[in-house]
């Protein structure tokens, strides 16, 4: 997103850089991250290879920035309706339709990810921050349906498991769509 406060040259620098980025994400999840060039992204940016090598290092660098942008947006939209003072049942009604937004909106990312790395977020230190979103969110969801079970408002579960299942359903739908 270009800021406005900023000088033109500069929301030009920031602009240029993110239409690098969605041509990069747009390939690398069409094509697969090792099937993509730098040169096949410059010429579908309509950039030159070194203008791609003035905002990112390597291809990998610009591969991990795609992740931690994608992983952010998707915190950003998931953690604060499990922040929310709001009743329990309503919580978790809106972090399941969330759901269906983030994959709406962001199919290019959650193809890229599945061809990637499928669920796994173990052993790759590319992966630190969606291990920790991950584990962030499963803290959360159990808290909240602990909160639900001595309200009485969900019946008498295991909440650990039962937030495990309602994530990995949630995944599996994510995975699943992300192919169609």
């Amino acid at each position: 997103m270009v800021k406005i406060g900023l000088p033109r040259k500069e929301r030009e620098k920031l602009r240029h850089r993110e239409e690098i980025l969605a041509v990069a994400l747009r390939l690398f999840s069409e094509k697969g991250f090792h099937n993509v060039s730098i040169q096949e992204i410059a010429e579908e940016s309509e950039f030159s290879v070194g203008t791609l090598y003035n905002f990112f290092d390597s291809k990998e660098q610009l591969f991990v920035e795609l992740m931690e942008a994608g992983i952010e947006k998707i915190g950003q939209l998931l953690l604060p309706i499990l922040d929310s003072d709001q009743e329990e049942e309503k919580t978790l009604s809106e972090f399941i339709r969330a759901h269906v937004d983030i994959i709406g909106g962001n199919v290019e990312f959650i193809k890229l990810y599945v061809s990637q790395y499928g669920m796994s977020t173990s052993a790759n230190p590319m992966l630190k921050d969606i291990s920790v979103l991950k584990t962030t969110i499963a803290a959360k969801l159990e808290s909240l349906i602990k909160a639900g079970i001595q309200k009485q408002i969900f019946r008498r579960v295991h909440p650990e498991i039962v937030a495990l299942s309602l994530r990995a359903t949630l995944e599996a739908f994510g995975f699943e769509s992300s192919e169609h």
